[in-house]
Order: structure tokens, then sequence, then C-alpha cells
């Protein structure tokens, strides 16, 4: 009787770009949650308050939305964890013999990926916002001094939403690799170069005459949207380089 011999398994080795990616996704969802946790709670209790003490209230007999209130703290916290996390998972990428190319790959999708979940949060919160004002009958709310439709509206709040904090998230990148290579004191000076593009966006998507930094969604303006996807995708090239030559 001859023996059968049984296939050999090769086992399936996922690329070096999904390997970084995977570790920074989970490290940046873990964050997200409990930033995205304090933000709902902040905003049920505001919310209350507001509505109940009259807080907000336009001229015209509408309200600003609260939901909307958190667009600057959700930007600058995507930008804040893609330096911090880009930095800490650095160091041990490039000693386990992974590529540059990879590093940077796994972080540019991991950035927009999540630049996507925060905005995908952020409509999320708006549409059950207009839902709950609708059904206790309060005043219309309004995003950027425009009324918002909760639902018809979502896809272009999403999509700008989307460029102000992916744009947020790769100048992190940038500014991240600058401390890396130049030291505490010169990263702190490269700050001078690299947000005020990021502002040129807020003026760009943001209605500064509203209450807080709210995102013109409904402002139907393609070029706004194209220059600042152009501004991104500038901060995008300026990080691959200065990763080229980087050392640990």
């Amino acid at each position: 009787m001859t023996a059968v011999d049984t296939p050999r398994r090769i086992p399936v080795r996922r690329s070096q770009t999904r390997r970084a990616a995977w570790w920074l996704l989970s490290s940046h969802l873990y964050m997200a949650a409990w930033f995205w946790g304090i933000i709902l709670v902040l905003t049920v209790v505001a919310t209350f308050v507001f509505r109940a003490n009259g807080l907000g209230t336009r001229d015209d007999g509408t309200a600003a939305s609260v939901v909307s209130m958190g667009t600057q703290a959700a930007m600058w916290f995507s930008f804040a964890m893609a330096i911090a996390l880009s930095l800490r998972q650095l160091a041990a990428h490039l000693a386990a013999g992974l590529t540059r190319r990879s590093f940077v790959r796994a972080n540019l999708v991991t950035v927009v990926g999540m630049a996507a979940v925060y905005s995908l949060v952020m409509v999320v919160l708006l549409v059950v916002e207009s839902l709950v004002i609708d059904a206790a009958g309060w005043r219309a709310r309004t995003v950027a001094g425009v009324t918002f439709d909760g639902v018809a509206d979502a896809p272009r709040m999403f999509l700008v939403y989307l460029l102000v904090f992916a744009t947020a998230a790769v100048a992190g990148l940038v500014v991240g690799m600058a401390y890396h290579r130049l030291g505490g004191l010169w990263g702190t000076v490269a700050l001078i170069p690299a947000i005020p593009p990021l502002f040129l966006v807020m003026m760009l998507l943001v209605d500064r005459g509203s209450s807080g930094w709210l995102p013109s969604a409904l402002d139907g303006e393609a070029a706004r949207m194209l220059l600042t996807a152009a501004i991104a995708a500038v901060y995008a090239v300026v990080y691959q380089a200065s990763m080229r030559r980087v050392t640990v």
C-alpha cells in the first residue's frame, strides 16, 4: 500500500504595507473610539443646555448645529494622531526590515481611511441630531448658516468633511516627520511653513461667519474642493520625499 502525499499548505504572507497599515489602523481606531465617545457625551449635554437656554440662536430664529461645532476638534485630533502614531511605529517598522515605501503607503492609506471614518461619524451624528430636533419640535438647525436637510445633504457633507480631515491628517504626517528628522526645536519651527496651507483649507471649506468652524457643504463650488484635494496631495508628496533617507 502506498502512502498518499498530502499537499502542503503554503502560508499566505501579507504585504508589508498591509501589515503596517493593520497596526496603524487598529491604533487609530482605538484612539478614535475614545475621542468620539467623549464628543458624543459633550454633544448630548450641550444640545439640551443650548436648547433649554436659547443659546446659539441666530437672528432669524434658527439655531446652529451643536454637532458641527466639533469639526475643528476632530480635525486637530486627526492631525495630532497622525503625528503621534506614525512616529511611534516608525522605529519598529524599520527595525523589522520593512521598507520605507511600505511605511509611507501604510500611513497614507490609514489616515485617509480614518478621515472617512471621522466623516461618516460626523454625518451620522448630524442626521441623528436633525431627527431629534424635528421630533422635539425645536427650531430648525443650520450648518454654515444654511438650513441642513439631514438626509438630502449628507453625501455632500461627507465629502467636505473627508477633505478637511484627510488634509489635516496628511499634514500631521509631514509635521511628525519634521520632528523626527529635525528634533524638537526645529521640528516646531517647521510648523511655520507646514500649518498655513491647513488654515487655507479651513478658509476654503469652512464658514467663519457661523457659530464655530462649520463646513459649508451646501456651497456647490467644486473648485474649492479640488484645490483642497491638491493641497492634500502636496502634503503627501512632501511626506514621501522626507521619508526617503530617514533613519532611526
